[in-house]
């Protein structure tokens, strides 16, 4: 397995295990009614995204590069697609889009996009310097 693809994996995870179990731990203290099934689903669904996402931008970092901020944007709407695939019709069956429910899925969205991002600057660097 590429070294690269090890080192973003193992930071993506930390980075989401610390923020998942504030997250989690946040919600716990407020005591609202939370299903953390859809609090898991949010974070593995993000999780499996930028780790595809990052792969595929490492594989076509050797051979077109100048396309990486493309394929960075096309995820992210991917990622946008799976939201209003998956969870908006489950969050939307009682006609009304809470907080909590937002932050189910944005929460892991954004962390995994600060990863996602300072990766790819990282990588567009080391593509600079060769």
């Amino acid at each position: 397995m590429n070294k690269k693809i090890i080192i973003f994996t193992s930071l993506l995870l930390g980075t989401l295990l610390i923020i998942g179990l504030l997250h989690a731990g946040f919600l716990f203290a407020r005591n609202p009614d939370v299903d953390y099934r859809l609090l898991l689903l949010g974070y593995l669904i993000n999780f499996a995204m930028a780790l595809g996402i990052y792969s595929a931008m490492l594989y076509f970092a050797e051979k077109q590069n100048k396309n990486l901020g493309f394929l960075f944007m096309f995820g992210s709407t991917l990622k946008f697609i799976f939201y209003f695939l998956i969870f908006d019709p489950i969050f939307m069956l009682d006609g009304k889009l809470t907080k909590v429910e937002f932050f189910i899925f944005f929460v892991p969205y954004f962390s995994c996009l600060l990863v996602e991002t300072f990766a790819l600057i990282k990588l567009m660097r080391e593509i600079d310097h060769q």
